[in-house]
């Protein structure tokens, strides 16, 4: 990097590598490269695996991105000890020029408005320091799911996987947003719904996921528990509402009422009749009750034509 290298103990070279570049402030500042030894998995893809791939090229961006932190933050601490040493001249002078004083405002609303600046910066970049750590999480979740051969334990891994993956979205769109807060939740949940299909590898064609949410922006208190309400729910009727083969629907409702929101998720698959899920042993529907119960709601479901679950808070 920057015509410096840096390795780990031990390092060694050999034919089989992969390298990602480290970009700086959108410029290629140098490269991370990794090497197999002697263990190389035997896959038709290469060397590295897909998920190794995209966990060194997030491992590459992280790099990166803790570059530009680390010079926006020697930026900001030489803008503001500059702007103090103005501030303090200006102070001894306010007393005897009013002009003095008026220039002193301005520069003052000017030093407002690029701290709020570097202050949106930093928000951004929490954001995307966030949704990067959770993408290293969840594709060490992958990894760590092809050590087992048993059915249930990698469900319970990809169920884990799917809710860190929904919580990274949100930090990524909040990142792309404007003003860093608030985000489409139009958008988040058509992205999520596509996630969740490619997830669970199922053919648009036999189940059909329609999505009808109005164009709100929520903040991220009330976006991320709505988030993993809706990956619980999509995900539950994925794995069991339908028989293998089987065509379905999958509905997702939200829009805002005179007081509150609703959240309405139907499947036309059916639910079992034996279960409560307000007391189940199933994770997910604890996680769903649970978090209807942070953001102060109501859950409601009706077996009648398929399964709704209606949310109001």
């Amino acid at each position: 990097m920057e015509e410096n290298t840096f390795m780990s103990p031990h390092f060694q070279e050999s034919q089989w590598k992969q390298a990602a570049p480290l970009i700086v402030e959108n410029k290629n500042a140098g490269c991370l490269e990794v090497f197999y030894l002697e263990n190389k998995p035997q896959a038709a893809e290469g060397p590295f695996l897909r998920e190794e791939r995209k966990l060194i090229d997030a491992l590459a961006e992280r790099v990166g991105d803790a570059i530009e932190l680390m010079r926006v933050e020697k930026e900001l601490s030489n803008y503001r000890k500059n702007l103090e040493e103005i501030v303090e001249k200006r102070t001894s002078e306010l007393t005897f020029v009013n002009q003095q004083l008026q220039k002193e405002i301005a520069e003052r609303e000017r030093a407002e408005k690029s701290l709020r600046e570097f202050e949106d910066m930093r928000i951004k970049e929490i954001h995307h320091r966030v949704k990067n750590n959770l993408q290293v999480v969840s594709g060490l979740l992958y990894l760590e799911s092809t050590n087992f051969n048993h059915n249930e334990v990698v469900e319970a891994f990809k169920q884990s996987e799917n809710r860190v993956r929904s919580i990274a979205l949100i930090h990524e769109k909040l990142y792309q947003s404007s003003d860093c807060k608030n985000l489409d939740f139009l958008d988040y949940v058509n992205e999520l719904m596509e996630y969740l299909m490619h997830s669970y590898d199922l053919d648009n064609n036999k189940v059909i996921v329609n999505v009808n949410v109005d164009k709100i922006h929520l903040e991220m208190d009330r976006a991320v528990p709505l988030g993993i309400i809706i990956n619980e729910l999509v995900s539950n009727a994925l794995q069991h509402a339908f028989n293998e083969g089987q065509d379905g629907v999958i509905e997702i409702h939200f829009a805002k009422e005179n007081s509150g929101y609703s959240l309405i998720v139907h499947d036309s698959g059916d639910f079992p009749k034996e279960i409560d899920f307000k007391n189940t042993e199933s994770l997910g529907l604890q996680l769903v009750t649970n978090l209807v119960s942070q953001i102060d709601g109501t859950i409601d479901l009706n077996t009648a034509e398929g399964t709704t679950f209606t949310i109001h808070f």
